[in-house]
């Protein structure tokens, strides 16, 4: 059964990061999933997105041979990034660092282990939300965005 007001969860997903004032992690997840169509199987085994600020990504690669030969190829891959990923979060700019994929490869896997957290109050609307699993993802963004604004900023 479907409902005549249901959206696309990646909208909603969007929207939520967006209220959140993290866009740009929305991003990030997509252009790392489509980070081999982007590069290529060769480079996407050497090279793997690594953050975005302010319009430049940063990417890894595993040695300065990689950075050398992406950085002469930059400019038709923010084409390709912008014509695969969309440009809702414009990357104006690559910078290539040299560093082990293990640790993007850590980084993701322990991006996806929570801490455990006291319950708190859900966000409006995520009870809403049918699957379980989704529904956990949503908690766990909004807890870490309630943890960061809760970190004071070193000025």
């Amino acid at each position: 059964m479907r409902r005549k007001d249901a959206a696309p969860l990646s909208s909603i997903l969007d929207a939520f990061l967006e209220s959140l004032r993290i866009p740009h992690v929305a991003f990030l997840v997509s252009l790392r999933k489509k980070w081999p169509e982007i590069a290529g199987p060769l480079v996407s085994r050497n090279a793997s997105p690594l953050s975005l600020r302010n319009g430049v990504l940063t990417v890894v690669v595993r040695n300065h041979a990689w950075a050398q030969e992406l950085r002469m190829s930059k400019i038709p891959m923010i084409g390709r990034i912008r014509e695969t990923v969309g440009e809702r979060i414009p990357v104006s700019d690559i910078r290539f660092t040299v560093g082990s994929l293990d640790s993007v490869e850590e980084e993701e896997a322990a991006e996806r282990v929570e801490p455990p957290h006291a319950p708190g109050p859900d966000p409006e609307g995520l009870s809403a939300v049918a699957d379980p699993e989704t529904r956990e993802s949503l908690r766990a963004l909004h807890r870490r965005s309630r943890s960061r604004k809760e970190i004071p900023s070193k000025s």
